[in-house]
């Protein structure tokens, strides 16, 4: 299905009142309803071999690409969606007088319920959809910063070019989208093996509560013990919770793992993450504490490649769009690179191609706040128990090797762009404008 070789179109056909609800409650400003559901029939065609599935959920995603795109029964826009072949349409809310008609009574089909529960296209539970073009010019550049991620060594999700139409029964759109795996635990366990996906997944964003940035602020009290050390415990509905949007709570860390008892889901390990992330960084805790809680090697390639690629929305520039995943073998934390729309050149003026890697500061012109940097990678005198010299040389030394691998080779990156549907290559000047001149200055600050 991902492989750039396939052809995949996807039809989504909605009933004109399910598409207008969909339009008007995913698009509402306080966001109450945008995470609703509502069914559709899908029909994926992959290489000529054609599968529906009636009553699938698809709801809007994103933040500020959310509108309405039904006007008098008329599509007349496009927005990012995500679909799940699961959704079974008996929660709560269904229950809700502007959504009973899209309610399903599963009280007599207890058998059915749980195949619903259980229904999955090649393995997939859920699919995000992106229009394109999209962030003045964003075609293939996710698609490839993905592929990237992949080829040397960090978890990432699988993107695709695909036709998408869309179809109420009197207004049809057609359209070119991206596709892109859907970061859950059925990712984790394809990755990972069925025994290292039950540990706890955090979607990380800059949202309504603040920035993801590992800070206590909100997130974990500031209680010590009487060494001086941070044992802060969870801010109730603070930065850490899981997503309800039916409340109005956005959690800066969302839990998406082993998160079904809500309020009362265990928190323990982003808690203790940004505890150790204080600790180590104040108090100088040991380089051996750091690495029982964060799998540096892993985060030293993955900022290296966030580096290169050039996102200013990412972890580092502006605390946002990332995951964080304990795994439950040895209690460490990966990174999973999420939302790359932003990169390659696509800066909104920026001129990110510029940034050194030694960068310290975040969009504002302010000093990077985040913990963890000064842990591995921003060095100060006197700042630690351990010398990060090793951390920095580390970090140098997979920029230059990432480099040679070819990440930033515009002949690479055509090898995707390529397969674009005609007309969505139009962003080639500028992903090789930015690669030329991020190369450029990864020579200029390694003397070479």
């Amino acid at each position: 299905m991902f492989s750039l070789d396939s052809a995949l179109s996807i039809q989504l056909s909605f009933t004109p009142e399910s598409l207008s609800a969909l339009s008007e409650y995913g698009a509402k400003d306080d966001r109450k309803w945008g995470d609703v559901y509502f069914p559709a029939t899908v029909t994926m065609n992959l290489n000529g071999e054609s599968t529906s599935f009636e009553e699938v959920g698809v709801r809007m995603k994103g933040n500020w690409s959310r509108k309405e795109i039904v006007h008098d029964n008329q599509i007349t826009d496009l927005c990012n969606l995500k679909v799940s072949f699961k959704a079974t349409f008996d929660d709560e809310l269904y229950d809700l007088s502007q959504f009973t008609q899209f309610k399903h009574d599963w009280t007599n089909d207890s058998s059915g319920r749980k195949a619903r529960k259980d229904r999955n296209y090649r393995g997939l539970e859920k699919l995000d959809l992106k229009f394109m073009p999209r962030n003045r010019g964003c075609n293939g550049q996710e698609i490839y910063v993905y592929r990237s991620f992949r080829e040397q060594g960090i978890l990432a999700p699988h993107a695709n070019y695909c036709s998408l139409q869309i179809t109420n029964g009197i207004s049809t759109m057609d359209a070119v989208y991206e596709v892109i795996e859907n970061i859950d635990k059925e990712f984790l366990k394809k990755n990972l093996g069925k025994e290292e996906a039950q540990g706890d997944l955090y979607k990380c964003t800059y949202g309504v509560m603040g920035k993801a940035n590992l800070a206590r602020d909100n997130a974990v009290t500031r209680d010590t013990d009487a060494d001086g050390l941070t044992k802060g415990t969870r801010v109730e509905h603070g930065k850490i919770g899981v997503k309800n949007c039916y409340n109005l709570y956005f959690p800066s860390y969302d839990l998406k793992t082993n998160d079904s008892a809500g309020e009362g889901s265990d928190f323990s390990s982003m808690v203790n993450f940004i505890n150790a992330m204080w600790n180590i960084r104040y108090k100088k805790q040991s380089q051996q504490y750091l690495e029982s809680v964060l799998d540096v090697d892993e985060f030293l390639r993955f900022e290296a490649l966030s580096y290169l690629f050039g996102n200013f929305d990412d972890q580092r520039n502006n605390a946002n769009n990332y995951y964080i995943y304990f795994l439950p073998s040895n209690g460490k934390a990966i990174y999973i690179p999420y939302d790359w729309d932003w990169c390659l050149g696509l800066d909104e003026g920026r001129d990110v191609a510029s940034y050194k890697p030694n960068r310290r500061t975040d969009l504002s012109g302010n000093a990077i706040d985040t913990n963890i940097y000064y842990n591995t990678i921003f060095s100060d005198s006197n700042e630690h128990a351990y010398s990060i010299d090793g951390y920095v040389n580390r970090y140098d030394s997979y920029i230059q090797s990432f480099i040679s691998a070819g990440v930033l080779e515009f002949a690479n990156y055509q090898k995707v762009s390529d397969h674009a549907p005609e007309g969505y290559d139009s962003e080639e000047s500028i992903v090789q404008s930015y690669m030329a001149k991020k190369k450029q200055t990864v020579a200029s600050y390694y003397g070479k």
